[in-house]
């Protein structure tokens, strides 16, 4: 996961949001949004899923219901 364009307490606010939403997983810091613009994305939120190889999986899924939705479809895609 990568939290972009916190500028202020920024790692407490990712911690914040993962403790929410129940999120166990690596948050990586992108405070000037370099990452993004390397990808061309513009805007938040913005939700990028990216496997394990770092190849990006979906990107979009602004609410819940569309995160779980493509996750349920990428780890089960058989499901």
């Amino acid at each position: 996961m990568i939290n972009v364009w916190e500028h202020l307490k920024a790692q407490e606010e990712a911690q914040h949001f993962c403790s929410i939403h129940k999120l166990q997983c690596p948050v990586l810091l992108d405070t000037e949004a370099e990452y993004m613009t390397r990808l061309g994305l513009h805007g938040v939120p913005i939700n990028i899923v990216v496997n394990k190889k770092g190849i990006v999986q979906a990107v979009g899924m602004t609410t819940p219901d569309e995160v779980r939705s493509t996750l349920t479809k990428l780890l089960l895609p058989f499901g």
